[in-house]
């Protein structure tokens, strides 16, 4: 039995070329869409584990604080959310996942907050900013600084700040 030559004509080596090649090209496209749709993932994952971890810590503070809280809430406003937006971003090209992490940390900052009367927070208002602000948030090798441009006071604390590189 003998193998029969085809090799040897070009159109079946260009034929076996462009399968190769063909091969290859979808195999990176096949990563990159992999890579893509991973990071998506990735990134979706880490915004659900911190709201879960948000509402694990704001049911541990509600638990603990629950007859203080029901006390304040008959007479006023008590905080039960913090939001924190983030200027400058694009400046400096934070990935998303160190923007949600940075988020997170000054989150964690003014977790303390959450519980507390609307005006028993506007009276630590100085002691919530300088824990913020003088705190350098460090996130896969950098250091950031922030400084918070506006704080509103309601139910929900509501934080816009700016951040920089500390280097």
């Amino acid at each position: 039995m003998r193998i029969p030559p085809l090799y040897k004509q070009a159109g079946w080596q260009r034929f076996l070329v462009g399968f190769f090649l063909g091969g290859i090209i979808s195999y990176f496209v096949y990563l990159f869409m992999h890579g893509t749709l991973y990071e998506e993932w990735v990134k979706e994952k880490a915004e659900m584990e911190g709201t879960i971890h948000d509402l694990e810590r704001d049911i541990e503070v509600l638990k603990n604080n629950n007859e203080e809280i029901n006390e304040l809430k008959q007479e006023g406003m008590v905080i039960d959310e913090i939001t924190v937006q983030l200027e400058a971003v694009e400046s400096l090209e934070l990935d998303k996942l160190i923007e949600h992490e940075l988020k997170e940390a000054i989150k964690e900052e003014a977790r303390h907050m959450i519980g507390r009367s609307v005006n028993g927070a506007v009276q630590s208002t100085p002691l919530l900013l300088g824990a913020i602000e003088n705190k350098e948030y460090e996130l896969e090798g950098f250091r950031y600084k922030v400084a918070v441009k506006q704080l509103i006071i309601s139910e929900i604390l509501y934080l816009t700040v700016t951040v920089e590189t500390a280097n």
